[in-house]
């Protein structure tokens, strides 16, 4: 994957019915974004499609915790930390705004 059109493509087709799938896939999305487009993310078309991939680990973080899935495993730390990176990437990169992100995962 080297482009957006290739991971839009990798998000729109991931909804699988197993959860597992899909939170594997979603934090392959993210560590690609992360580490291939880190200066790209608050441009457009990466600005948007990232807030996608958050509103998604959200979702998946909610899927997750309200069944009690993988209880006692890792997974809802990884999802937290992928958000927070990917928050921080987007967000305005003032101090101030910064530290409200720190602080909304801290705890």
């Amino acid at each position: 994957m080297n482009n957006i059109e290739s991971l839009t493509k990798e998000f729109k087709s991931f909804k699988e019915s197993d959860p597992i799938k899909n939170y594997m896939q979603l934090l392959n999305i993210c560590d690609v974004l992360l580490h291939d487009f880190p200066n790209d993310l608050r441009k457009e078309p990466f600005y948007s499609f990232t807030l996608d991939i958050i509103n998604e680990l959200i979702e998946l973080r909610i899927e997750i915790g309200s069944r009690k899935m993988y209880d006692g495993s890792d997974l809802d730390l990884e999802i937290v930390i992928r958000e927070m990176n990917l928050l921080k990437s987007v967000v305005p990169n003032d101090e101030k705004m910064q530290k409200i992100i720190n602080r909304l995962f801290r705890g």
